[in-house]
C-alpha cells in the first residue's frame, strides 16, 4: 500500500476542521498484509482525506477524535451473497449486518418491484445500513425462462429495468446458454447456479462471471470426476426424457419457491429424488484432483469467480446440527422463521439416514478441499454466506463463512481479501474501495486484534465507519439490541391473536 502521508520526517502537524480522526490506529494493507502501527487517519465527506503518524492530525472545530490505539483498521466487509432486502425484516437485517462490520451487500435476488423501488430511491433505509452494491432482477427459472426466447426476453427486460447482473438458478441447458449470450450482448454479468446438465468448463468459456455454492451440489464437481463422460451422458438422457413432461409456466412469470425448499435444498432434493445420495457418493468416489486442477485452469483463463458460501452448504448438509439450533444469535430471528427451521431440522433427522448423513459429511469435506484447491490454483474467490437460508442470521453468517474458509485452510489475509479487496475488484471498484488509502470511501472496520494473524480476529469488531459516520462498540451493541427488542415486541403483539384463534378452535 502506497499511502501518501501528510506528515514529514519532522512530524509536521496537520489540522482537521471537520469529520472524524482515528488516532493511533494500525492500518492493514489488504494487498500485502503489511501492518503500519501508530497511524492516524482523517475522514470527511465520506472519504479518507488524510493519513499521518499518530498525533500528527490535530482535530479542531467540529472534528471528532476516536482513540484507536491498539486497534486495527481495515476496509468494511462486503457480504457478496445475501438475501437481506427481499424480506419483511429488511430494516432489521441490514442493521445487523452493519453491526457486524458489513458495509456493503451484494443482494442475490431481486424483482421488478425491487428494481423499481431502487430507481425511486425508496429501497434502502435512510440510516444504519450497508451500501447496496449490486442486485439482479427476477432469478432465471423454468417458470419465467421456460425456453431460449423467454430467457432472452427476461434478460432484455432486466437490462431495461436496471438490473446489475443476471442470476440464473434452474433452466434448460439451451436456455442457460442463450440467456448467457444475451447477457453478454447487453453488457450484464451472468452469475448463479449451474443448471443440471450444464458443463462448468463450457459455462466459464462462454463467459460466466461467477458460480455460487460450488455448483451447487455435484453440478460443478462432476467435472472433477473420472466418470464425467458417463455421468453427463446419463444426465442428458434423463433430461431428454423429462423435457416433454415439463409443463409450461402457468399464469405468467413466477419466482416463488417454497420456504422449505429454499431453507434446506439438501433435504428438499432428497425427498424429491431418492437417487440424490448415490449420485453424491459416486462423485466422491471418482474424484480426481488432476481433473479439478484442470477445471481451475479454465476458470482462471476465462475469469470465472467462485463464491463458495461454505456456511450455507454446511447448514444445509448438516441441517439438524445442534450447534445451529442452539445458536444464541437466533434471538435476532423472528419466531415464525425459527419455528420453520426447527420443523425442517426435525424432518431432516427423520428422513436423512445415518448412511446418507455420512455421505453428506464426506461431500462437505470434499467441497472444503475443492475450495482450497481453487484458491491455490489462482481462481478468484469471494466471501458470501447466502444469508436467507436455514440457520443463517444476518451479519453473523458472514463471520461464520470466515470460519469455514479457515477450516478449509484459507490463510487470514486471503479471507480478509475475499471480503474487501477482491470484492472491490469483482465489482470494478478498486479505485474507490478495498484498501485503506487517501481518497477511498470511508467504509471501515475497527478491530481489536490483528486480522492478518488469525481469522478469528476478523470477529473482533469494535467500531464501524459507514459513509464517514462512525459507530462505536456501544452504538453497534445498541443496533443489535434494537433488533432483538423489535422482534420481541412484534412477537408479543402476535400472541393475543394466536391465543384467540386457539380458543376459537377449542
Amino acid at each position: 500500500m502506497c499511502v501518501a502521508l501528510v506528515t514529514t520526517a519532522s512530524a509536521q502537524r496537520s489540522t482537521v476542521e471537520s469529520g472524524t480522526v482515528l488516532n493511533g490506529v494500525s492500518i492493514v494493507d489488504t494487498r500485502t498484509g503489511k501492518v503500519q502501527p501508530g497511524m492516524s487517519l482523517a475522514v470527511d465527506g465520506g472519504k479518507i482525506v488524510k493519513i499521518g503518524k499518530a498525533g500528527s492530525l490535530v482535530a479542531k472545530g467540529s472534528a471528532k477524535v476516536v482513540d484507536a490505539r491498539g486497534k486495527f483498521v481495515v476496509p468494511g466487509y462486503w457480504e457478496m451473497h445475501g438475501h437481506a432486502i427481499d424480506s419483511p425484516d429488511r430494516v432489521d437485517n441490514l442493521a445487523l449486518m452493519l453491526a457486524s462490520g458489513i458495509t456493503g451487500l451484494r443482494q442475490m435476488s431481486g424483482s421488478d418491484a425491487l428494481l423499481a423501488e431502487r430507481k425511486a430511491g425508496t429501497l434502502m433505509p435512510a440510516s444504519d445500513t450497508p451500501e447496496l452494491l449490486a442486485m439482479p432482477g427476477l432469478i432465471l427459472l423454468r417458470s419465467n425462462s421456460a425456453n431460449p426466447p423467454m430467457g432472452i426476453a427476461e434478460v432484455d427486460k432486466q437490462k431495461t429495468e436496471g438490473a446489475d447482473f443476471i442470476k440464473t438458478i434452474d433452466v434448460s441447458v439451451p436456455t442457460f446458454f442463450a440467456a448467457q449470450a444475451e447477457a453478454t450482448k447487453v453488457g450484464l454479468p451472468y452469475d448463479g447456479h449451474l443448471s443440471t446438465g450444464v458443463d462448468a468448463a463450457k459455462a466459464s468459456e462462454a463467459g460466466m462471471r461467477g458460480i455460487e455454492h460450488l455448483g451447487p451440489q455435484e453440478t460443478m464437481l462432476i467435472s472433477c470426476s473420472t466418470d464425467e463422460a458417463a455421468m453427463r451422458e446419463a444426465i442428458a438422457k434423463r433430461l431428454a426424457a423429462m423435457a416433454p413432461a415439463i409443463p409450461p409456466p402457468v399464469g405468467g412469470v413466477s419466482l416463488s419457491l417454497s420456504k422449505a425448499a429454499t431453507s434446506n435444498p439438501t433435504l428438499s432434493r432428497a425427498l424429491a429424488d431418492p437417487t440424490s445420495f448415490p449420485k453424491l457418493q459416486h462423485v466422491i468416489d471418482t474424484y480426481s484432483e488432476d481433473k479439478c486442477r484442470a477445471l481451475a485452469k479454465v476458470f482462471v483463463a476465462h475469469g470465472t469467480w467462485q463464491i463458495p458460501t461454505l456456511i450455507r452448504i454446511r447448514t444445509s448438509q448438516f441441517g439438524d446440527d445442534p450447534v445451529y439450533s442452539g445458536d444464541p444469535n437466533l434471538q435476532y430471528v423472528g419466531q415464525a422463521t425459527r419455528q420453520l427451521w426447527s420443523g425442517i431440522a426435525a424432518q431432516f433427522t427423520a428422513k436423512i439416514t445415518p448412511e446418507n448423513k455420512a455421505t453428506l459429511a464426506q461431500f462437505y469435506a470434499l467441497q472444503l478441499k475443492v475450495a482450497k484447491l481453487f484458491d491455490d490454483s489462482g481462481v478468484r474467490m469471494l466471501a458470501g454466506s447466502d444469508f436467507g437460508g436455514m440457520w443463517l442470521v444476518a451479519g453473523f453468517s458472514l463471520h461464520q463463512e470466515f470460519d469455514q474458509l479457515a477450516a478449509a485452510g484459507f490463510k487470514p489475509l486471503r479471507v480478509l481479501q475475499m471480503t474487501t479487496l477482491d470484492a472491490a475488484d469483482f465489482l470494478h471498484r478498486t479505485q474507490t474501495d478495498g484498501t485503506v488509502e487517501i481518497g477511498k470511501n470511508a467504509n471501515l472496520v475497527l478491530l481489536s486484534a490483528d486480522p492478518t494473524q488469525s481469522v478469528a480476529n476478523l470477529h473482533t469488531v469494535v467500531g464501524v465507519m459507514r459513509g464517514g459516520q462512525y459507530y462505536s462498540a456501544d452504538q453497534l451493541a445498541a443496533l443489535k439490541k434494537r433488533v432483538a427488542d423489535h422482534l420481541n415486541t412484534a412477537q408479543a403483539r402476535a400472541l393475543p391473536a394466536q391465543t384467540d384463534e386457539d380458543d376459537g378452535e377449542m
